[in-house]
């Protein structure tokens, strides 16, 4: 298995402790964290920053594919 196999089955197995934070909000303040951890990542990278990113990444994505099946 490559490197990269092992980081995507990772993320799979891994549950993100921030997501369940994150699915409560709203689309617009999801977009708003999403900028505010963007540019914070850009000046000092964590791997906090980077779990809630893809914590908020995650959540956007279920909600346009909520809105596509619902349209």
């Amino acid at each position: 298995m490559t490197p990269t196999g092992v980081v995507g089955v990772r993320r799979k197995v891994v549950k993100n402790p921030y997501l369940d934070t994150y699915m409560k909000m709203t689309e617009y303040e999801l977009t708003v964290w999403k900028q505010v951890f963007e540019r914070s990542i850009a000046m000092k990278p964590s791997r906090e920053k980077a779990l809630r990113l893809r914590a908020i990444e995650q959540t956007l994505r279920t909600i346009e594919t909520k809105k596509s099946r619902a349209a």
